[in-house]
């Protein structure tokens, strides 16, 4: 692996209670990653770089739960280890962060001044989450979407670079004009991923989700109006997944999101607040298939396990059966293995969103475009 995205979850509490959570689960709930546990990642990561002549650059994703109800000297100490490690390697290290930006004062924002620190001149991007309908993303305490905005203020006032997460439900469906208003108006020049809402923790369960779930059908019919929509802007902005999709058919840029490149086995793996591997941050989520457990397992034997191996057999076996013929195979390689697992309990079957990119393939684009054989 050249490159090589870790997700670290320090810890499953969180702050809010939204109703589509994907990473709830009640059984798990309260955990935090010790100093302990911490050292002993950074331990682990040291080994596998000094034993690798391939490794190129480490991106860290900050992930939970809520990762800043962590203490700021969790991440003090954390900074430490990867200069450690950039120094002895002169291995880029470039850190991420996904927050609801709820528990943010000035603290956490000089913590995150230094965990974000630009990196070979790259300033490490914040990714927060939105939803302009009230009653789905909900605070513990006080109105959640108040508390963002302020926080969303006080990155613009720092210069952090940040990113949105929109997940789309049948209330934005329904709403598209007025979502999409706010879109363009309000975070112009801001990168946004849409993502359909997933039925997974939380949000397998919550009643409250009952009447927000979107087809595989809704979810194509989204992405032609956002292309559309988005057709009409005359500075295009960071739309994923329909700026990547555009750029791939016309630009040839084939560097396409873990869920569409086929290659998430060989490039992301998820670390949980006790240690234990999974494929990435979803994998966490699901709890499916561990690969050890970094205290008993080093890198080296992480990557060889047998898990790991049948992820890294999964586009094969697609391209072989499943997706076989499909003229859009290099535009989505079967999807993310977690969608596979939450809907069929096997990653070894394609995306239940198949459907849903057809669509949006055939009607926007027609015919792929024109794919090198070794590509």
């Amino acid at each position: 692996m050249k490159s090589t995205t870790i997700i670290f979850k320090p810890t499953d509490l969180c702050n809010a209670r939204c109703v589509y959570c994907s990473a709830y689960d009640r059984s798990n709930h309260g955990k935090r990653m010790t100093i302990d546990t911490l050292e002993k990642m950074f331990e682990r990561i040291e080994e596998w770089v000094a034993g690798s002549d391939q490794l190129e650059e480490i991106k860290i994703i900050w992930h939970g739960g809520e990762p800043t109800l962590m203490p700021p000297d969790f991440f003090y100490r954390a900074i430490e280890l990867e200069n450690q490690i950039r120094k002895t390697h002169r291995l880029p290290i470039q850190n991420l962060i996904q927050s609801n930006l709820l528990n943010l004062n000035t603290d956490r924002l000089k913590m995150l001044k230094s965990l974000l620190g630009s990196e070979n001149g790259r300033m490490g991007r914040i990714g927060t989450s939105y939803d302009p309908f009230p009653n789905i993303r909900i605070a513990k305490k006080g109105d959640y979407n108040s508390i963002w905005e302020k926080s969303i203020e006080k990155l613009k006032k720092s210069n952090f670079p940040f990113g949105i997460l929109f997940v789309v439900h049948k209330l934005a469906l329904d709403n598209f004009e007025e979502v999409m208003d706010i879109f363009i108006n309000r975070f112009s020049g801001i990168g946004i991923r849409f993502n359909p809402l997933y039925q997974e923790g939380r949000a397998s369960s919550s009643d409250q989700c009952q009447n927000l779930y979107v087809t595989p059908i809704e979810w194509g019919d989204f992405l032609i109006k956002l292309y559309r929509k988005w057709e009409e802007l005359d500075k295009k902005p960071r739309w994923i997944p329909i700026k990547e999709f555009d750029d791939f058919h016309f630009r040839g840029n084939f560097r396409l999101s873990c869920d569409f490149s086929g290659q998430c086995a060989t490039t992301h793996l998820g670390i949980d607040t006790d240690g234990t591997v999974y494929s990435c941050g979803r994998g966490i989520d699901r709890k499916y298939e561990q690969y050890g457990n970094i205290y008993r397992n080093s890198f080296q034997e992480i990557v060889m396990n047998p898990g790991r191996q049948r992820m890294l057999n999964r586009t094969t076996f697609l391209h072989q059966t499943y997706c076989r013929g499909c003229q859009w195979w290099h535009y989505c390689h079967g999807g993310c293995p977690m969608d596979a697992a939450i809907n069929f309990n096997n990653i070894y079957r394609k995306t239940n969103f198949c459907i849903s990119r057809k669509n949006f393939f055939n009607t926007i684009y027609g015919v792929p475009r024109n794919v090198e054989p070794n590509e």
